[in-house]
């Protein structure tokens, strides 16, 4: 059964688990909302985000971009886990023809991802786009924010269980340990790649993820869930397979909390690679 997260303010859900902003035309422009927005971001949150630590992102682009429509993607555990690939990519069909229509209209596509989870939701949308448009997402350029994380199984195990309260990580701890570790083992026996390692080479799939689209990586020294050293080993495997690439490293912030450490040097990392891909691509071709 899929979650029914709650809607941030000013975001109206599309399903479940999509919700989007627009910008509104003022009461003279003609223009419809797709065609007044300019540019779509695209948030693909990290598992059991609240919603005021969202906020801070989906405020910033708001403001930031007041032309922009933000399209907000969130996951649960059970999609790398458990959930058919072809079902999580049906869940996001909406999100889809919202992207459809944002090429048609000419804008300026991009994604900011989060942990493991909104980079797991990511590769899923890229999928479903690549199965329906066959050709990479159309972004321009993305942010990956404390991921990818490392495949071992100790380090996955807990990153679960620091995503819960301190208060619930008691059980949390016996539920991974007995259930969700043998699920995400179980693909090594029969000798394929666990959800992780499958997630890392995902990330640099130029079949999902055009080359020409830079990315910047925001990462910490101190995260527990997603040691620096995993996030450098990926830096390293994108830039060999061609991806333009950039790194910021925080030196005391914990999980997808990096902007809380230095807010300016957060967004300026942020801004400099999408105004970057822009002066090099311009805008998206229509379809």
């Amino acid at each position: 059964m899929t979650t029914k997260f709650q809607p941030l303010d000013g975001f109206v859900h599309l399903t479940d688990t999509t919700s989007i902003s627009r910008p509104q035309p003022n009461s003279k422009d003609t223009k419809s909302i797709t065609e007044h927005a300019c540019r779509t971001i695209i948030i693909c949150a990290w598992f059991r985000a609240q919603s005021k630590h969202i906020a801070k992102y989906t405020t910033h682009y708001c403001q930031r971009y007041p032309d922009a429509q933000i399209l907000l993607l969130e996951c649960v555990y059970q999609d790398m886990l458990t959930t058919p690939y072809a079902t999580q990519q049906s869940r996001l069909q909406p999100a889809i023809e919202i992207l459809q229509a944002a090429q048609r209209a000419g804008h300026a596509i991009f994604l900011h991802s989060f942990s493991n989870g909104g980079s797991h939701t990511a590769v899923q949308l890229a999928a479903a786009w690549k199965q329906k448009k066959a050709s990479p997402l159309p972004i321009l350029a993305m942010a990956l924010d404390s991921s990818p994380g490392s495949p071992s199984l100790t380090l996955a195990a807990a990153a679960i269980i620091f995503s819960f309260p301190k208060s619930a990580r008691w059980w949390v701890t016996v539920i991974v340990w007995t259930i969700v570790v043998p699920i995400i083992s179980f693909p090594a026996l029969l000798g394929s790649d666990n959800v992780v390692h499958k997630l890392r080479k995902e990330l640099v799939d130029p079949d999902l993820f055009s080359v020409d689209a830079p990315r910047v990586y925001l990462y910490s020294k101190v995260d527990e869930m997603v040691p620096h050293a995993s996030v450098e080993e990926h830096v390293a495997l994108a830039r060999r397979a061609g991806y333009g690439v950039k790194t910021v490293l925080f030196e005391k912030s914990a999980h997808v909390a990096h902007v809380n450490e230095d807010r300016d040097k957060y967004w300026a990392a942020v801004e400099s690679v999408m105004s970057g891909s822009r002066q090099r691509n311009g805008r998206v071709g229509r379809s």
